[in-house]
């Protein structure tokens, strides 16, 4: 509400000359008069308007009790009243400056602008009257958004009269609308200039102090003004607003109390009364507070705000999201309504949506680090580590000594394969606080993750005793045991982390690794169906059952029973649902597949592009091609950016036929993305299938003599030769490609066709120039190695894998290659040198073939015990669908169950190995050793 003009000095004294000749008319009317002027003087407008209407009733002639009403009655927000006594006071002769300007205020306060300006055309005498009238239409056009007229009125106001305050009042409200506080504040000070008690001018002045960082000043203004009227009902919200937000909230306390006696529906009073309530944690009484004010509330700034914060407290999530929207809707700018909303979204476990809220925050640049922080955390839960990386580092920018959020930034790079950014930002959160909880056994982790054992160990061995006794602790200390292949050691760990932490995610998963080692496959399946009751999205528990169900028999179908299981229990949760349609798929039932991710709950636009990709692919295998194209359409929709759905879409349009549109989408994509190799590569293979390898190789060129599609175009024209099996041109093709810029990309594609083309020697050639210029480029030492363990050169084998494990220590697969050459000279001295490296990459790629060298060499050094819950699992995987198991890992399993006394489980591990004539290098010892076993 609007605060009225205070009453000039000329006016109080007509007033009070007015009310002295009334008096004389005899004491009925005295009385009332004297305990109105009474009841404002210690700002009880109530009983002040009661008693001029008792007056009002003794003289109904006497203009200035009639103007009295008016007055009192727009302090107490009644704006009928006002204008009916306002309008009696003109009648009967009242000042008509004085009078129509109360007259237009309660115009102004029923938000009546065009019947304001309609009824009170612009006079231009007398001075006082015409500036009154001039003030109040500048307010009238500012209501209906004519800022061009509202300043035009506001400067004639002005100049009829430069020496009043509404005049520069009005002109403060048109500054303040074009957005120019400084111009707003110093019409203000001109307001007080001419009239230095003018409650308004000074109500404004106390804001402008409050939103200049000054609320002590703004207090001290506002003493002034309540001491003199204390009935000034904006005065007193204002001032109790300053006090709470100060820490004041026993001062605030009167001043809410006195806003409310005399205007008991006052929405900011009432708001206030509210937030009282919530800072004293009376959440009913708040709601009820709140529900008081109706429709006004949502129009009161924080309110909608206020209302959704009660409401989370009295668990109405429903309620609390409503309002919580309402609010970002109307100040979508205020990082605090879209933090609570997120709040909310996060509480109702819908991590995507409170992410959605969040980003549309980042992307105007208004989330502090709380909000990005937040952001992070939405994202981990949904499932996106790499976006979660983006949002904690931003959030470290803002807050650089939150060592919390460090630790986070941590946990997030270690979920995308970032070891030794998790180490750095672990470190830095240890700096800033050395007790940062969970900081330590990161760094643990995160040297687990690369393999490093031993500084994995010396980092748990930091831990206090109370910090081992934690979950988290417990969970690494039993995967430090499964490290070092102490599978009885992390049993004992982690089914003691279960038994004090009964929700453990990471023990489950730990125990479910030791089953899998120890052929347990029933309990590692259920233990994983643990996991996603907890976690539905975890990728880990989804990726090892995904895995086994796509191997096929005998555990398929017992996967395929827990994934069902886990995602009936969530059925709204998207990868869950998108890994049980891919194994559905992959057991070829496409129509079960779909009915998983075709419920209303998982078509909603916003979950990203895999769940729309996954409903093309099966509908493509049932046939459905036209629902097929339509979600691929709407996967590419979610993200441009996502390659299989551009596949799949590609696929779908050549199926149909549509050659030269599946072209133009290609061709308008890379309008986009010039440098996208994988789109390059997709129109060139699109246009060897429609128009030939000629057309192809024509267009190949004409890209990589595009500057602006390097580099990826400048591997085209090979990669289309070596498709076409024309691999001494493709390497040519390449050679010519690294005039134009060399890489590491072009010396291998030149090697591989060389090696094609029955050169090996010139491609271990080409490798060696490579690696002349960039001695440490992984890649490129590995081919190599390759190309020398093929021609028999194991020495020199021996030498690159050497290299490349010391630039590259968490390569598990140049790890297990090393540790086999080196247990193949069967010293002491190399399988002692063997044995940690096939550890490490166990460790780090836990699979059959690291299981086959790990064991071994614990076989070969007598380590029994653990080399048979190896060499079991190695033994035991399929090589592929329906093949039977490799006979040389059979045949080193049978050796190692040999040595150690089971003689009959040896011989009838390897006799249908050897049952066949299957060729392998170990076929002669193996037949040996069978005959040995057989004679006993």
């Amino acid at each position: 509400m609007a605060t009225p003009p205070f009453p000039s000095r000329r006016g109080r004294l007509l007033m009070a000359a007015a009310m002295v000749i009334g008096l004389g008319a005899g004491d009925l009317a005295a009385q009332p008069l004297q305990r109105a002027e009474a009841a404002q003087a210690r700002g009880d407008l109530r009983a002040a308007q009661i008693e001029f209407r008792n007056a009002v009733r003794a003289q109904p002639d006497n203009a200035a009790v009639r103007m009295g009403l008016a007055r009192v009655s727009i302090d107490l927000g009644d704006p009928d009243t006002a204008e009916r006594e306002a309008r009696a006071a003109l009648e009967r002769g009242f000042d008509a400056a004085e009078a129509t300007a109360v007259l237009m205020r309660s115009y102004l306060m029923r938000g009546r602008f065009r019947e304001l300006l309609r009824d009170f055309p612009q006079p231009t005498q007398p001075p006082a009257l015409a500036a009154q009238v001039a003030a109040a239409r500048a307010q009238a056009e500012l209501g209906l958004n004519q800022r061009d007229a509202a300043r035009q009125a506001a400067d004639a106001a002005v100049r009829f009269a430069p020496n009043a305050p509404e005049p520069h009042l009005a002109m403060a409200a048109v500054e303040l609308a074009a957005g120019n506080r400084a111009a707003g504040e110093a019409a203000v000070d001109r307001a007080l200039q001419a009239d230095p008690q003018s409650a308004e001018a000074l109500v404004r002045k106390a804001s402008f102090q409050a939103e200049g960082g000054q609320p002590a000043a703004a207090i001290a203004t506002l003493d002034g003004l309540i001491a003199r009227a204390p009935g000034n009902v904006p005065a007193r919200v204002l001032r109790a607003e300053l006090l709470i937000r100060t820490g004041q909230e026993a001062r605030a306390r009167p001043d809410i109390d006195a806003a409310i006696r005399i205007f008991p529906t006052h929405p900011a009073a009432t708001y206030l009364t509210a937030l009282m309530q919530v800072r004293m944690q009376e959440w009913r009484a708040a709601d009820e507070t709140l529900a008081r004010m109706g429709a006004a509330l949502p129009n009161l700034g924080d309110g909608l705000l206020l209302l959704a914060t009660v409401k989370r407290a009295l668990n109405e999530p429903g309620q609390a999201e409503d309002a919580a929207q309402r609010y970002v809707a109307r100040r979508p700018d205020d990082p605090r309504g879209a933090k609570l909303l997120a709040t909310l979204q996060m509480e109702g476990n819908r991590p995507d949506a409170a992410a959605a809220t969040l980003s549309r925050l980042a992307q105007r640049n208004l989330a502090d680090a709380e909000a990005m922080d937040m952001l992070g955390r939405a994202h981990v839960a949904a499932g996106r580590p790499r976006e979660a990386v983006v949002a904690f580092t931003r959030a470290s920018e803002l807050a650089p000594d939150d060592a919390g959020i460090r630790a986070r930034l941590g946990a997030a790079r270690l979920a995308t394969g970032d070891t030794r950014g998790t180490s750095s930002a672990a470190q830095e959160s240890l700096r800033l606080s050395p007790d940062q909880t969970g900081a330590r056994e990161l760094l643990a982790i995160a040297a687990l993750a690369r393999g490093d054992i031993t500084g994995a160990q010396a980092e748990y061995d930091r831990l206090t005793p109370e910090q081992r006794r934690g979950e988290a602790a417990g969970t690494l200390e039993g995967l430090l045991l499964m490290a070092r292949f102490d599978v009885a050691g992390a049993r004992r760990a982690f089914e003691t982390v279960l038994r004090d932490h009964p929700e453990s995610v990471g023990a489950r998963l730990g125990l479910a690794r030791v089953a899998t080692a120890q052929g347990n496959p029933d309990e590692a399946e259920r233990l994983l169906g643990e996991v996603l009751r907890r976690a539905p999205n975890h990728p880990e528990a989804l990726g090892r059952l995904l895995a086994t169900v796509t191997a096929g028999p005998p555990r398929a179908e017992a996967a395929l029973i827990v994934l069902q299981a886990a995602q009936g229990a969530a059925p709204t949760e998207p990868q869950l649902a998108i890994t049980l349609a891919a194994a559905l798929g992959a057991l070829g039932q496409p129509e079960r597949a779909l009915a998983v991710v075709d419920t209303p709950a998982l078509r909603r636009a916003g979950q990203g592009p895999q769940l729309p990709l996954t409903r093309s692919q099966a509908y493509a295998a049932l046939g459905r091609w036209q629902e097929a194209e339509q979600s691929a359409r709407a996967a590419l929709a979610e993200d441009p950016a996502f390659m299989p759905a551009r596949r799949q879409l590609l696929s779908l349009m050549m199926r149909n036929g549509d050659q030269r549109g599946a072209e133009t989408m290609l061709q308008e994509a890379l309008r986009s993305q010039p440098t996208n190799a994988a789109l390059q590569q997709l129109l060139v293979t699109l246009v060897r299938e429609v128009r030939g390898l000629d057309a192809a190789l024509e267009l190949a060129d004409r890209m990589a003599g595009t500057v602006a599609m390097h580099p990826g175009s400048l591997t085209l024209r090979g990669d289309l030769l070596l498709a076409a099996q024309r691999p001494a041109e493709a390497a040519a093709a390449y050679a010519a490609a690294t005039q134009n810029g060399p890489s590491s990309t072009l010396a291998l594609r030149q090697a591989i066709a060389l090696r094609a083309a029955g050169q090996p020697a010139q491609a271990l050639a080409v490798l060696d120039a490579w690696l002349g210029r960039e001695p440490d480029d992984v890649e490129a030492l590995n081919l190599a190695a390759q190309i020398d363990i093929a021609a028999g050169r194991n020495d020199a084998a021996e030498r690159r894998l050497a290299r490349l494990v010391e630039r590259a220590p968490d390569n598990a697969v140049a790890l297990n290659n090393l540790a086999w050459m080196l247990q193949e000279r069967g010293r002491p001295e190399d399988l002692a040198r063997a044995r940690p490296m096939s550890e490490r990459a166990y460790f780090l790629m836990p699979g059959p073939e690291t299981a086959d060298t790990f064991g071994w060499i614990l076989a070969r050094t007598g380590d029994l015990e653990r080399a048979l819950v190896l060499l079991r699992q190695a033994a035991s995987t399929p090589r592929a669908r329906g093949q039977a198991p490799d006979p040389a890992k059979v045949y080193r399993f049978a050796y190692a169950l040999n040595a150690a006394g089971r003689r009959q489980d040896a011989i009838n591990v390897l006799t249908p190995a050897l049952a066949g004539d299957a060729a392998f290098p170990e076929r002669a010892a193996a037949e040996r050793l069978l005959a040995e076993m057989r004679r006993g």
